[in-house]
């Protein structure tokens, strides 16, 4: 009986403590974020919003992201994702939020994003995971979901979803 006992407290053990870690992952692995920038004049009618988190394959999207949309009369903010609560996110016609999912979970930052806004009708997610295929299981969703890898070569194929999405959105 005493066998059986301490059996069942190591398992119990074990799975606390692995729950315990996949909650704490994103204190530990967490992206920096993405550096503050502009594209266009804030004065124009149409605006995005880009919060992100910072890697090369975030990077490239954000300069494929500028790239597209220089020449268009559109007004493009880019912050850290950590920023996105200090942001009057309703002058936007479309907020677009680049995280990544770790232990099958979004960034905590968007879960509360997404828990504080209600219009979520306007908002893009896209999700980066290891083989690229996780998307945020979310009752009543709303908002649009692109999944993909962090690989240099679907940087143009999740570039062209992100816009398509936010054209649908501004025109």
């Amino acid at each position: 009986m005493d066998k059986q006992f301490r059996i069942l407290q190591f398992i119990m053990l074990t799975l606390s403590l692995s729950l315990l870690n996949c909650s704490r992952a994103f204190n530990v692995f967490q992206q920096d974020d993405y550096p503050a920038s502009e594209l266009n004049a804030p004065e124009l009618a149409n605006k995005i919003l880009v919060a992100s988190r910072y890697s090369d394959f975030k990077e490239a999207v954000n300069e494929k992201l500028k790239e597209m949309f220089n020449d268009q009369p559109v007004y493009i903010k880019f912050i850290g994702l950590s920023n996105i609560e200090n942001e009057d996110v309703k002058k936007y016609n479309a907020i677009i939020i680049i995280n990544q999912c770790m232990g099958k979970q979004m960034d905590p930052a968007v879960t509360n994003f997404l828990n504080n806004y209600d219009d979520h009708n306007k908002i893009i997610v896209v999700t980066t995971s290891g083989a690229g295929g996780y998307k945020p299981e979310w009752e009543g969703r709303q908002f649009d979901v692109i999944s993909s890898a962090s690989k240099k070569a679907k940087v143009d194929e999740v570039t062209d979803q992100i816009a398509e999405k936010v054209n649908s959105l501004i025109n």
